[in-house]
């Protein structure tokens, strides 16, 4: 088969209740016919060759969220959102990237990690795991084990449990420390601790971490899983975490390298710029 007419089951994924992405879905569809095409609603985790999603973040991780204890496809992401720090394309170059899915094209991997609650298996995320104390106006008190061995005890409004990709996230809202993709680590970032000997911990990705609600705990909690869905967190109750094998697939732009990391951080966050008053 002539490879310029290769067919692909290309999965469609865009930003939630935003119209303004409909036309650049069908502008996919009139220039590569050829495919076939499965809108996110209507995805029921049949095979598919390449995820394409347009906007933000958020979209991303609605997409991981469709994958969520196997390998995903190769995702191609464009941004159209507020921020889309793992957005690796722009719109006006559509055209061009898609066309290029008909060669080999290079694979970033991101890690994910998996949460069981109570050894029942819940979610993959991409992002993060964090446990607040939701509606409650006492604070949390989480036991913290590594490996199955005691480390400290939390008490505040919660606990982040993060990659190296949702460093840029929740994490360094928190206070958390911004990890290059390819360092294999995951970070415990407290919020708001009753300590002020609490500082965020980088742990090796391959370890196991446990997070028991104490059975005194004035508070209990919820477990939130890449900010889109939740789960109870109640006295007594454990979750644990431990590395996924299914790691999400980014389609790069050849010549991509971690300095591109880098460059996001200034041209989007504004990483280390100086804020300074105008004077008179």
């Amino acid at each position: 088969m002539n490879q310029q007419l290769k067919k692909l089951a290309v999965l469609l994924v865009s930003k939630k209740k935003d119209h303004t992405c409909l036309p650049y879905m069908q502008q996919i569809r009139n220039q590569f016919p050829q495919h076939t095409y499965i809108i996110d609603e209507e995805y029921k985790n049949e095979p598919v060759d390449v995820v394409i999603t347009i906007g933000g973040d958020g979209t991303i991780l609605h997409a991981s969220r469709m994958f969520q204890q196997i390998q995903t496809p190769p995702f191609v992401t464009f941004g159209k959102g507020t921020l889309g720090f793992m957005c690796i394309y722009s719109l006006r170059n559509q055209y061009e990237v898609l066309k290029n899915l008909q060669s080999p094209y290079n694979i970033e991997l991101k890690k994910r990690i998996q949460g069981s609650l109570n050894g029942q298996y819940v979610y993959t995320a991409l992002n993060d795991f964090f446990i607040t104390k939701g509606n409650s106006i006492h604070v949390v008190c989480l036991d913290i084990y590594v490996n199955d061995t005691f480390v400290t005890q939390a008490r505040g409004d919660g606990l982040i449990i993060s990659t190296p990709t949702g460093s840029t996230a929740y994490c360094l809202s928190a206070g958390g420390p911004l990890i290059q993709n390819r360092v294999p680590c995951i970070a415990l970032v407290p919020i708001c601790p009753l300590s002020l000997s609490f500082r965020p911990l980088i742990l090796p990705l391959d370890v196991k971490i446990s997070i028991k609600m104490n059975a005194n705990s004035r508070g209990e909690g919820v477990v939130i899983c890449d900010g889109q869905v939740q789960y109870d967190f109640k006295r007594n109750d454990c979750f644990d975490i431990t590395p996924s094998k299914n790691d999400v697939r980014f389609v790069v732009p050849p010549g991509h390298q971690d300095l591109d990391w880098v460059i996001k951080l200034q041209r989007m966050l504004n990483w280390n710029s100086r804020f300074q008053q105008p004077r008179d």
